[in-house]
């Protein structure tokens, strides 16, 4: 009975095969990531020097204390609103401290507004920096 046999040799190389595509998508994740939180932190910052519920004017301390910080295994980021004893506690501007329920004082919800706004936005962004990374990733942009 006669037999056959087929050798198939294929070499895989290119982005897809030597790493350099899934690098890519985790640089591309960190630098949206980053973006947003610093995007959010202005939006943050912007609104608190508006901050004037009193009367007395704003002194921008509240604005100052936001930061953005890197945490987590995965390079997320987060938006923090700084505690500075006789300066500025943002729980209590944000309304989830105690202190809130006692003064009546319900907050100015900024950085939930911000959370919130953040969802709509963030997808535009990581598309924006999608195209960036495409190519890096083995494809084309058209």
């Amino acid at each position: 009975m006669p037999t056959s046999r087929i050798e198939v040799f294929t070499e895989r190389s290119g982005p897809l095969f030597d790493g350099a595509a899934e690098r890519a998508v985790y640089e591309w994740l960190d630098e949206v990531k980053l973006e947003a939180g610093h995007i959010g932190a202005d939006w943050i910052k912007i609104e608190a020097l508006a901050f004037d519920k009193s009367g007395r004017g704003g002194t921008g301390r509240a604005a100052e204390a936001v930061t953005v910080t890197p945490f987590g295994a995965f390079n997320d980021v987060r938006i923090f609103g700084g505690m500075i004893a006789g300066e500025v506690w943002w729980p209590w501007l944000e309304g989830i401290s105690r202190r809130n329920a006692s003064t009546k004082f319900p907050g100015y919800h900024t950085f939930r507004r911000t959370r919130l706004r953040l969802r709509r936005y963030a997808p535009e962004l990581a598309q924006k920096r999608l195209e960036e990374y495409i190519t890096r990733m083995g494809g084309t942009v058209t």
